[in-house]
């Protein structure tokens, strides 16, 4: 038997085929269980999802169905269920299907705190035995259980870590641990367990609800030390500290950027009215009265962030602050440069370099900082002169410092975290967004593509947060296309990562076509497709800062002026992108009176846009995790719009449904259903996209040209319709709450038209 979600009414599925067992209603579909006789019929006549997997809950590192208790129990290395006593515990919740905030209220009268949805109809709850024994006799709890210590470390601190993977670039600090927890009340009762533990604590936040501790125990008895803080009651989660690390003229006509000031047959985009914020190491002489001259009279802010508590014990400069200058690497003056440089410093020629905003405003925030290392920290801290030492635990001082300043774009070059995992700051990504809806994070996807073990293909599964959050856009490199730099190969710089062919002797910047071998690639651990987009991200030519050593030009000199160089890597795909986004969101202000767009809407329409790259994955897959949607393309997005909605909220088992109607059959019909997901790991709410054509033939988002299938996607919040010679006619689009565990939940929906 397998349990399936059917979009019809319940006499409408006993018709078809009765032999079933309806377990909840829903509104728009109903849940049943069907045999495999009964199932045929139902997916030859009605879209049906099969959520039978659904029901695998993330236990002993694996997914299993708690209800199968071999395999659980397996997962758990062959264990007993953890002895828990009368006392407050937390513990897991799994529903018989879509969540209904009901049952959640239920839960709540029965005496327990709820914390957090860890998807799969699963809901973390604090309570104890007697309230579990209770909840679990409720009609529609199919499991509870406790939530295994165990299940609270990250693989990299636990002993078995063969099946880790290891990234090229990625630096832990020593000894030291992130520890999340579930509320802020618990934070003191943790500080003093930890204490009688042996660590030591380097800081905390209750807004951020963390902790970062100090180990100076050896490895094996760390390890121990770690088991015995997880098994503290508040704890959520312990992973290594990760060092944060940094992550145009060619560029912007690759990106499809007619519509800007650039050409006289554009719109005349230029990004007047936008503010744009970006978070990087710093800008140029960081004074307003000395600045580069591409940015003169369009600094709306700039502000600098000390070193945070938890370097104290490392450096001799605690909590210093040596101001917002770029005098170091010049990475921050580069990326400010393509998102909205103006080029006066360049109006002498040969060439113009500028931005795609060059009449937005900056509001820029550096977070690097020169450390002062103390003679006992750790070898491979001391040989950095300067870290991202200012990004605050909590993030969310730093977003709405950007945000009342005007901005609703916030792009971000940096991360490193663990691969494919969520973590704190994407929560925190994602929390803002939930809350401030016209913010939109652009974050680079990472450069730790690698075909370190020769296979000639690059591994997957190196994407790092911050840019596996869900409500952010995460964006890949490709190749620019700079015949100059043709002798520049992959290989030849980076020998240990790309050993064999095809990537060898494979010039870096000579076909825009391709993805870049560096530039990180998804899944996410929970299965989500990242990165979303891909910019050009090699050989990028944009401002330098006249702080840095006169020897410093970056991946290459411009020997035309010493105020701009060449850099790559994805740091400099993402401002690309985010400067994009500032003329997409000029357009849909003054020529679709959008007074402010949310994010989802601009994710939408950016995605509806994108070209595929081809050879990178099957001409008929539609998202894949090296180049997500596509690479970024402003004439597609902006010139066959056909609908723009900002859709209300919606509860489970609710629909909305709008019209695209297509006047001639020939074009490219592009529809996009993207959303602003409830902050947690893996999807928590979950939308559909089905579309009819005027014939009645159906279409579901992410199914591929050649998918005559209707299984709906449940893993990511972004959906894609793509149908080649679309229908002349009205086509119908429906938007499907399928499972709403915190609404109600609002969308964005993007139809295009495209040759």
């Amino acid at each position: 038997m397998n349990t399936l979600k059917v979009f019809a009414s319940k006499d409408d599925v006993m018709a078809i085929a009765g032999n079933v067992q309806v377990i909840e209603s829903y509104g728009a579909f109903i849940v049943v269980e069907a045999g495999s006789a009964a199932e045929k019929k139902l997916i030859a006549r009605l879209p049906v999802e099969n959520i039978t997997e659904q029901f695998k809950l993330p236990l002993g590192g694996k997914q299993v169905d708690p209800l199968a208790p071999k395999r659980a129990a397996k997962a758990l290395n062959g264990s007993k269920p953890q002895a828990v006593d009368s006392k407050q515990h937390h513990y897991i919740v799994q529903f018989i299907g879509p969540i209904k905030s009901s049952w959640l209220s239920a839960v709540k009268r029965e005496g327990a705190v709820l914390r957090n949805p860890i998807g799969n109809f699963g809901y973390v709850v604090r309570g104890n035995k007697q309230e579990m024994d209770r909840i679990g006799k409720l009609r529609y709890v199919r499991w509870t259980g406790h939530l295994p210590h165990a299940d609270r470390i990250a693989p990299a601190l636990k002993e078995k870590q063969s099946a880790a993977i290891v990234l090229p670039r990625r630096q832990a600090i020593p000894d030291v641990v992130a520890v999340d927890v579930f509320s802020a009340d618990d934070i003191g009762r943790i500080k003093s367990a930890a204490a009688k533990l042996d660590f030591k604590l380097l800081s905390s936040s209750k807004e951020a609800k963390s902790l970062t501790l100090a180990s100076s125990a050896i490895a094996s008895q760390r390890r121990a030390q770690v088991g015995a803080l997880s098994a503290v009651h508040g704890v959520r989660f312990i992973r290594e500290r990760v060092l944060p690390r940094t992550c145009n003229n060619v560029a912007v006509q690759i990106m499809g950027n007619k519509f800007s000031a650039l050409l006289p047959s554009g719109l005349g985009l230029t990004g007047s009215g936008e503010t744009v914020a970006v978070c990087d190491t710093g800008l140029d002489t960081g004074n307003l009265a000395t600045m580069h001259p591409d940015f003169g009279g369009r600094i709306a802010a700039i502000k600098s962030y000390p070193i945070t508590p938890e370097w104290d014990s490392y450096v001799t400069n605690p909590a210093a602050d040596d101001g917002p200058a770029d005098t170091d690497s010049g990475h921050g003056t580069h990326v400010a440069g393509s998102v909205l440089g103006d080029g006066s410093a360049s109006t002498n020629g040969p060439i113009h370099i500028r931005g795609h905003a060059h009449k937005a405003k900056l509001v820029f925030q550096a977070i690097e900082q020169e450390m002062k290392w103390r003679p006992t920290a750790p070898a491979s801290l001391r040989r950095r002169r300067f870290a991202l030492a200012g990004i605050p635990a909590n993030l969310m001082d730093l977003f709405k410092f950007a945000y009342d300043k005007g901005a609703r774009i916030h792009s971000n070059s940096w991360g490193g975290g663990d691969p494919g995992e969520y973590d704190k700051q994407c929560e925190q990504f994602d929390q803002f967004v939930w809350k401030y809806k016209d913010m939109c994070f652009v974050i680079a996807a990472g450069n730790d593509g690698s075909d370190e073990d020769g296979d000639g293909q690059i591994n997957l599964g190196s994407v790092t947060s911050p840019g596996t959050a869900k409500n952010c856009i995460t964006v890949g490199a490709c190749e620019n296309q700079r015949p100059e730099f043709n002798s520049e190969l992959y290989g030849n710089w980076w020998g240990d990562d790309y050993p064999v062919q095809p990537f060898k002797s494979a010039p870096m910047a000579d076909n825009p076509q391709q993805v870049v071998a560096f530039s990180s690639r998804g899944p996410t651990a929970d299965g989500r497709i990242k990165p979303d987009v891909v910019a050009p991200g090699t050989f990028i030519l944009s401002t330098r800062s006249t702080m840095i050593g006169s020897n410093n030009f970056g991946w290459s000199a411009y020997p035309n002026n010493n105020l701009y160089f060449h850099m790559g890597g994805t740091s400099m795909a993402t401002p690309l992108t985010s400067g994009a986004l500032a003329l997409m969101r000029e357009y849909l202000r003054t020529k679709h009176k959008i007074a402010s767009p949310s994010a989802a809407l601009l994710k939408a329409l950016l995605i509806a846009g994108v070209e595929r790259l081809p050879k990178v994955a099957s001409s008929a897959t539609l998202l894949d995790n090296h180049q997500g949607f596509g690479r970024v393309n402003l004439d597609r997005s902006l010139a066959g719009i056909q609908v723009l909605v900002e859709g209300a909220g919606l509860k489970t088992g609710q629909k909305a449904s709008q019209t695209v109607k297509v006047a001639s059959t020939g074009k490219t019909l592009r529809i996009v259903l993207a959303y602003t997901d409830y902050p947690g790991t893996a999807l928590v709410n979950n939308l559909n996209l089905i579309v009819t054509d005027p014939a009645g033939k159906r279409y579901v988002g992410n199914q591929g040209s050649a998918a005559n299938s209707l299984l709906l996607d449940n893993t990511n919040n972004v959906e894609l319709l793509h149908v080649p010679k679309a229908r002349k006619g009205t086509w119908t689009v429906d938007v499907v709450a399928s499972n709403i565990v915190h609404g109600p939940q609002d969308f964005a929906l993007a139809a295009v038209l495209v040759a």
